[in-house]
This record gives C-alpha cells, structure tokens and sequence, in this order.
C-alpha cells in the first residue's frame, strides 16, 4: 500500500537553550548600545565646545559622527531582535553578522581620517602663513 511506502521520520527531540545564550544576546546589545551613546556623548561634547569657539569645521565633524552614533544604536537594536527570533524558534545556521561592524566600522575610520587630514591641513596653512 501506499502507506508503507512512505519514509517514516523519527520525531526529533526539542532542543534545550542554555540561559547564557540569551545572555550573551543581551550583553552584545548592551556593548553595541554603549558604543553609540559613548560616540554620541563624544559628538555632543565636540558641538558644544565648537559653539564657544565659533569652529564652523568642528560642526560637520559632530554632525557626522551623530548619525554614525544613531546607526550603532540602531544596529545594536536590529541584532539583538534578529537573534532573539533565532533562538526562540531555534534556527540553525550562522547567527552573527559580518558586515555590519565593518560598515559601522569603516564610517567612523572614514570620519575621524577627514577629521585628522582636515586638521593636518589647518596646522600646515598656520605654520606656513607665519614664516612669511
């Protein structure tokens, strides 16, 4: 019959999650979370004292570090969701994310690298308007 044809699966066993998973997903959200209020509160800093100085340059720089600070924030949100679903139901296969720290990464690099070319430039323009 038709029946005896059919492959019989064993029913699989439910698999038992450790408590230090979910601990560990909370702790690499709290870390990511502390990276984006710590580069905010960096930010912050920087507008504040360029609005005493009247630095017009100290202001791009801070106002491109607080969108790079809200990405932390918000990737540290979107991890944390994503592997909360991945070990609620269980789903086997990679559950870190490899591009975002590089992203993420790569922006700040790029900010503070204009940032120190920026300023390598100011200093050389100082040095040589005062040799003549």
């Amino acid at each position: 019959s038709w029946y005896t044809r059919l492959s019989v699966v064993a029913p699989t066993s439910v698999q038992k999650i450790e408590p230090k998973v979910f601990f560990a997903n909370e702790r690499t959200f709290l870390h990511w979370l502390h990276a984006g209020v710590t580069l905010y509160t960096i930010s912050a800093g920087i507008l504040v004292f360029a609005a005493k100085e009247g630095v017009n340059w100290a202001h791009w720089y801070a106002m491109s570090l607080l969108p790079i600070a809200l990405g932390f924030c918000m990737y540290a949100l979107h991890v944390f969701l994503w592997r909360a679903d991945r070990i609620k139901t269980r789903i086997p296969g990679r559950w870190d994310d490899p591009r975002g720290p590089i992203i993420l990464g790569s922006c700040v690099v790029l900010v503070l690298s204009i940032n120190f070319g920026t300023k390598l430039v100011q200093i050389w323009n100082f040095v040589h308007t005062d040799e003549l």
